[in-house]
């Protein structure tokens, strides 16, 4: 399982790398955007990658390279806000449980629980809040 799991990172880790050595030698000294407030020249190194020659440049434009690697690394933090704090893009493989019962634990019965999750669902019938709109917009103006 662990040597499934390496493979499988090596294999998405490949793609990301190709992509990220293209960016960085097809754009290399390209500034792809501003962000929206100041920074102090520390920030300068490690958002203008590839454009050092550029001293008098202010801070806050970020390079190509510098863009990729924001958004791959910084995505995950946006994948919480949007997705919730529980989802599976946050939880590593390992975490989740796929791994097999015990030896002296009995093995987790499906149907019966894909049964109290079917009673679980309840049909809500919806009231739409706008069915006689019009009939109350001329009962106001009579």
């Amino acid at each position: 399982m662990a040597s499934e799991m390496l493979k499988s990172n090596a294999l998405n880790m490949v793609p990301m790398i190709v992509i990220g050595s293209w960016i960085n030698w097809a754009f290399s000294g390209f500034l792809t955007t501003k962000v929206p407030f100041p920074l102090t020249y520390r920030f300068k190194p490690m958002l203008q990658r590839g454009c050092e020659s550029l001293n008098s440049l202010n801070a806050s434009w970020v390079s190509s390279a510098s863009w990729y690697f924001l958004n791959i690394f910084g995505l995950r933090s946006m994948y919480g806000l949007v997705l919730g704090s529980d989802n599976a893009a946050e939880q590593p493989m390992f975490l989740t449980d796929h791994a097999p019962p015990a030896a002296g634990q009995a093995p987790q019965d499906m149907q019966k629980a894909f049964k109290a999750e079917w009673e679980a669902l309840e049909v809500v019938e919806h009231q739409w809040a706008l069915a006689d709109a019009e009939s109350r917009l001329l009962m106001r103006y009579r």
